[in-house]
């Protein structure tokens, strides 16, 4: 039987992967902030829909510890609220009163969301650091 040492190193990468997939929904959200389309539609906000992973649980042998699996991205929603209508008679997708449907994208909000997840990724990595500190002291342990 094999003994994982570093255990949470599974669970931590997973958050650092989710983050990640988070940081570049919001750069991909900042990079429509003004991307119109056809028909006086605009660019839709996606956001990440992040999603609890657990481990079989059905080995009789296994621990709470062995249930945590970590976090993944489940999906990406669109965000269906309507934009800004703006009125722009020469852009190419106005409609015919003039008015061009805007993203419905925040830069404020989504530089929010992007100072959030690279913390949480910071937090995850500050984690993972300590992990294999102590894992590294443990395996140590005996040759001093």
């Amino acid at each position: 039987m094999a003994i994982n040492i570093i255990p949470g190193a599974d669970i931590i990468i997973s958050g650092m992967d989710a983050e990640r997939a988070r940081m570049e929904v919001v750069a991909n959200n900042l990079a429509n902030t003004n991307s119109t389309g056809p028909a006086g539609k605009g660019y839709k906000r996606l956001t990440p829909v992040f999603e609890a992973v657990y481990h079989d649980s059905l080995n009789s042998e296994a621990t709470p510890a062995d249930e945590l699996g970590g976090v993944k991205v489940s999906s990406i929603a669109t965000d269906n609220k309507p934009g800004p209508k703006v009125y722009a008679p020469f852009n190419p997708n106005a409609d015919k009163d003039g008015m061009v449907e805007m993203p419905n994208v925040s830069p404020i909000n989504e530089m929010m969301d992007l100072i959030t997840s690279t913390r949480a990724y910071e937090a995850n990595l500050t984690a993972m650091k300590q992990t294999f500190d102590m894992a590294n002291k443990t395996v140590n342990l005996g040759k001093a």
